[in-house]
């Protein structure tokens, strides 16, 4: 193989490499646990019978940002904003069934949004909403969770 040859696969696997480790963001992917700071509205005690459930495993691809949460298994996509360390997330299942108030409940739609920002690598905050909608099925069914929250991956804290 001829020297320009290698040269010229070379130079695309050096910069591939390079870029690989190049994140423009400061935040680590891996498995998070999401604990309420204060809650705003819980109208049917979602955050207390689910509370087992609010973890999550967050993916970071350039300013793309994927969590698979753990509240209905539900998947999550956003992106980070053009500025700062600020990220959203958003996801919706249809014809879920959950528990609300001891009753198991066929919802029309379940929608969740997070916003977000980076506090450190392993940490991250912002407001959580849950939508759980349902018409012809009782009432009692439809209600919603805002929450501020706390995000920590494993049991590491901001240095």
């Amino acid at each position: 193989m001829s020297t320009v040859r290698r040269f010229r696969l070379l130079v695309p696997a050096l910069l591939v490499s390079a870029m690989a480790g190049c994140l423009p963001f400061d935040q680590d992917g891996g498995d998070y646990t999401f604990t309420p700071v204060e809650v705003f509205r819980d109208e049917c005690g979602l955050f207390e019978a689910n509370k087992d459930r609010f973890f999550g495993t967050l993916q970071v691809t350039g300013r793309v940002v994927r969590l698979d949460f753990g509240l209905l298994d539900s998947q999550l996509i956003g992106y980070f904003l053009a500025e700062g360390d600020d990220f959203s997330l958003d996801g919706s299942i249809i014809n879920a069934v959950a528990d609300v108030r001891g009753e198991s409940c066929l919802l029309d739609e379940v929608s969740i949004h997070m916003d977000a920002t980076t506090q450190c690598k392993t940490r991250f905050d912002g407001v959580l909403r849950v939508r759980y909608a349902t018409e012809l099925r009782p009432a009692e069914c439809g209600c919603e969770l805002w929450m501020r929250y706390e995000a920590v991956k494993g049991d590491q804290r901001c240095d």
